[in-house]
């Protein structure tokens, strides 16, 4: 009998992204798919979260100098801190699925 062995180490499978609505109510009109790549995820919700800190430090800025800051601004704040959070919730439950799973 011949013992197979590999010095390969055998490759990590990511879960994938689980369903999460974000949004107004978070109703089904804007959510994460099912079965998306968790890592391009968390990127794409690192890069909306520097745009909300950049966001902030320019109408942060423009209150302190008595220019104008507009209502636009302050939602858009709000869409992408639901963006952010619907990204990292629907890795985080991608991440439990499979945690559950392997036991």
């Amino acid at each position: 009998m011949r013992s197979e062995s590999s010095t390969t180490p055998p490759t990590a499978q990511l879960p994938k992204l689980r369903p999460c609505s974000f949004g107004p109510g978070y109703t089904d009109l804007l959510s994460v798919n099912e079965g998306a790549d968790l890592v391009d995820a968390l990127s794409i919700a690192a890069d909306l979260a520097d745009g909300v800190s950049q966001l902030c430090g320019r109408l942060g800025d423009c209150i302190n100098d008595g220019e104008v800051a507009y209502l636009a601004e302050v939602r858009t704040l709000g869409f992408i801190g639901d963006v952010v959070a619907a990204l990292v919730r629907s890795a985080g439950r991608g991440l439990k699925a499979a945690e559950e799973g392997a036991q």
